[in-house]
């Protein structure tokens, strides 16, 4: 076995985790009497994130290993965990109004975005020498940039507005022609 493939062992439990998190909360989110609409479209674009990250993580494959890039690599995964541990509560049954729980939660949730941007642009640099002009850095800066204008405003229609482009952001790197295995390192 590969160090690469010992590593992507590891990363897709981190992975795993936090995908089951938030689909184990859906069925409680999605309760009629308790939905929240920005909530739920939020649920889904982390698992799109989730899944779009880990699909990244091919790029690593080819990566002379350091401990400090092992823990900027690692730092990914573990703050999508977090993202999703904020999300979902352990126990999302208890959740009585998913519109209440997103508001308490939301600065949690937007201040691990934002970390998350930063970590993946460090990721990215310490690890694959990637250059600031890389169209990758789209995605860092504008995860960073979403996640502190969600941590700073509580306006409803604003956060209405951030999750719609979260959504139309997660839903264009899935479908993007550029996302070939590997396609951060080139």
């Amino acid at each position: 076995m590969t160090l690469f493939e010992y590593l992507a062992i590891a990363f897709g439990l981190l992975y795993s985790v936090a995908a089951l998190r938030v689909l184990g909360g859906l069925p409680a989110s999605m309760a009629r009497d308790r939905r929240y609409s920005l909530h739920l479209l939020l649920s889904l674009v982390l698992l799109m994130l989730i899944a779009l990250s880990f699909w990244t993580f091919w790029s690593l494959k080819d990566v002379d290993w350091t401990f400090p890039g092992f823990l900027l690599a690692l730092l990914i995964p573990g703050l999508l965990y977090y993202c999703a541990a904020v999300l979902m509560p352990e126990n999302p049954e208890s959740v009585a109004s998913w519109r209440d729980y997103y508001w308490a939660m939301r600065r949690r949730w937007y201040g691990g975005l934002a970390l998350w941007g930063v970590g993946a642009a460090a990721s990215a640099s310490v690890n694959l020498g990637m250059a600031l002009h890389h169209p990758a850095r789209i995605v860092h800066v504008t995860s960073f940039t979403i996640g502190v204008i969600g941590m700073a405003t509580s306006n409803p229609r604003a956060h209405a507005v951030i999750v719609t482009l979260l959504c139309l952001l997660a839903l264009g790197g899935a479908t993007g022609a550029h996302m070939q295995p590997g396609w951060l390192a080139r």
